[in-house]
C-alpha cells in the first residue's frame, strides 16, 4: 500500500513538473554584491525541451513509462522487491542523460533529486557492512564524494539511495562562477571524465541556510531511526540518519587560505558529521601547493584551533579531514604522513583527481583537456597513494579511499589497502541510482569470499 502511494504521488508530480518550465541557476552559483553584503541569485531559465524534440519526448517519455509499468508491479510485489525494481528500472534513464552535454545531464540530475524522482532505498543493509567511525554508525561504507551536490540541494534525496554517506562542495565562502564552459568532458569508452569546474559555489551563506532548513526536518526525524548503541555510537549522523560531510574550498580570489577554510568552519561545521579540507583541487591555482609539510601544517593548526574554540555538545566537534592528490611524490606524502600524525587529524581521504593521463586514455579526443581526470583510469593511481598513506601512517589515521571505483571488487580492494570507507562519483554519474546496490551488494560477497565478518576486519588486511 505504501510503495503504491508513493509511486502515484511521484508520478502526479513528475506530470505536473514536466507541465511548466523551471529555472536553475546555470552554474550553481549566485553573485555577492559586497556593497549590500546580501547574496542574490543569478537565475538561468532552463526549459523542458519542446515536445517536437525528440531528445525532450525520450525523456518524458522513459520517466513516465518507467512509472506506469512501477503502478503494474507494485500490484504483484512486496515492498523490497518493488524497491529493488526500481533501481534496476532507473538504469532506462541512463542513455537518455548520455544524449545531454555532461554539465546539463548533471544540472538536471540535481534537479530531479531535489525534487525528490529518485527511488529510495527500503532495504536494510546487511550487518556485515555496518562500521563505526568517529563514533557515528554507518550502515555501509559506501559514500558519495563531493562535487555531485556542490551545494546540498539533494541531500535528503541522496542519503534515501541507500549511500552510507554523502560528502557535499566543495563550498566557498563568496559566490563564484568557476571556470568558463565548456568544463566537463566525458571519456565514455574509458569510464573516465575530466573536468575544470573550478569550485563553482553559492557560497556557504546559501549552502548554510540550505543546510540549516535540512538540518531541522533531520532532526524531527530523529526520533524514529536507530537508538543509541550501548557504547555511546549513535545510529546515522549529527541530525538523524545518514552520514553528512561538507567539504570546504577556497575563492580563487583570497590570498588568505587559511582564513577562507576557517569561515567555512564557523558557518557550516554545526550542520556536518564531518569536515574536509579541500586543498588538492587541480583547478583553483595554488591550492595544491598547500600540501607542503609547513603549509599544511600551519594551515591544519589553524582549521583545527578554529574548530575547537566553539561552543560543542558533549559529542564534540565534527572531525576534522584532508582530502589530498594522487600526483605527489614520495616525500609529499612522508610529509602528509607526518603532519596528518603529530596534529592527530581525524582523517584523509585519497584522492582528488588526477591532471596525469594514463595510457588508457591517451587516444580519447579529450586527453588534452586541461582539468582533473576521475574514473576507472585513476583507480590504481589513487589506490596506490592509499596504501602508501596506510603503511607510512601505520593504520593510526583513518582513510577514506576514492577514485575508480565501479564495482564491489573496486570498494574491497581499497578496504584491503587501508581504506575504512570508500567514495563513488563517476561510476554513479554514468551508471546512476543502480550502481549503489550493486557495489554494496558485490563488497558483502568479497567479505564472505575472504571470510571477514565485517568490513572493519577487512581494512588494511594486506598491509597489516
Amino acid at each position: 500500500m505504501m510503495a503504491r502511494m508513493l509511486l502515484r504521488n511521484n508520478l502526479k508530480r513528475l506530470i505536473y513538473e514536466k507541465m511548466r518550465p523551471f529555472s536553475i541557476s546555470s552554474c550553481g552559483f549566485r553573485q555577492f554584491n559586497s556593497a549590500s553584503s546580501e547574496a542574490t541569485a543569478t537565475k538561468v531559465t532552463l526549459l523542458p525541451p519542446p515536445p517536437s524534440s525528440g531528445k525532450g519526448m525520450l525523456l518524458t517519455g522513459s520517466m513516465i513509462g518507467m512509472a506506469i509499468a512501477g503502478g503494474a508491479y507494485v500490484s504483484t510485489a512486496d515492498e523490497a522487491t518493488f524497491c529493488g525494481w526500481l533501481f534496476k528500472a532507473s538504469k532506462i534513464l541512463n542513455p537518455v542523460f548520455a544524449l545531454l552535454d555532461a554539465e546539463n545531464a548533471h544540472n538536471l540530475a540535481i534537479i530531479a533529486a531535489s525534487r525528490g524522482l529518485l527511488p529510495k532505498e527500503m532495504r536494510a543493509d546487511p550487518p556485515g557492512l555496518n562500521l563505526e567511525l568517529w563514533g557515528r554508525k554507518f550502515s555501509n561504507p559506501i559514500g558519495l564524494a563531493a562535487g555531485f551536490d556542490k551545494n546540498a540541494q539533494a541531500v535528503e534525496s541522496l542519503l534515501g539511495l541507500g549511500f552510507g554517506f554523502v560528502e557535499i562542495g566543495s563550498v566557498t565562502p563568496v559566490p563564484q562562477e568557476g571556470n568558463p564552459k565548456p568544463r566537463i568532458f566525458r571519456l565514455r569508452p574509458e569510464g573516465a571524465v575530466i573536468n575544470r569546474c573550478g569550485f563553482n559555489s553559492e557560497g556557504i551563506v546559501v549552502v548554510a541556510k540550505r543546510l540549516g532548513a535540512q538540518h531541522g526536518k533531520r532532526k524531527m526525524e530523529e526520533t524514529s531511526a536507530s537508538p543509541t548503541s550501548g557504547n555511546g555510537a549513535k545510529h546515522g549522523g549529527k541530525a538523524g540518519p545518514g552520514i553528512l560531510g561538507v567539504n570546504l574550498g577556497k575563492n580563487k580570489t583570497s590570498e588568505d587560505a587559511a582564513a577562507d577554510f576557517v569561515q567555512g568552519v564557523h558557518t557550516l561545521s554545526q550542520f556536518a558529521d564531518y569536515l574536509v579540507i579541500n586543498v588538492s583541487s587541480p583547478n583553483t591555482p595554488g591550492l595544491r601547493k598547500l600540501q607542503g609539510r609547513k603549509q599544511l601544517k600551519d594551515l591544519v593548526k589553524k582549521v583545527q584551533a578554529a574548530r575547537d574554540e566553539m561552543q560543542w555538545a558533549e559529542e564534540g566537534p565534527p572531525p576534522l579531514l584532508v582530502k589530498i592528490s594522487p600526483d605527489l611524490s614520495k616525500q609529499d606524502l612522508d610529509d602528509i604522513a607526518m603532519v596528518a600524525v603529530s596534529l592527530r587529524l581525524d582523517g584523509l581521504i585519497i584522492s582528488n583527481t588526477t591532471i596525469s593521463r594514463p595510457d588508457s586514455v591517451s587516444n580519447s579526443p579529450f586527453a588534452e583537456e586541461a582539468g582533473g581526470l576521475s574514473g576507472k583510469p585513476v583507480f590504481d593511481i589513487s589506490t596506490n597513494v592509499l596504501k602508501e598513506m596506510y603503511i607510512l601512517t601505520r593504520g593510526r589515521i583513518p582513510l577514506i579511499g576514492c577514485g575508480g571505483v565501479s564495482s564491489g571488487e573496486d570498494a574491497y580492494k581499497k578496504i584491503r589497502s587501508g581504506a575504512s570507507l570508500v567514495q563513488i562519483y563517476t561510476s554513479f554519474a554514468y551508471g546512476g541510482p543502480a550502481v549503489i546496490p550493486q557495489i554494496k551488494a558485490e563488497l558483502m560477497e568479497c567479505l564472505e569470499r575472504d571470510g571477514f565478518k565485517s568490513v572493519q576486519e577487512a581494512v588494511g588486511a594486506d598491509y597489516r
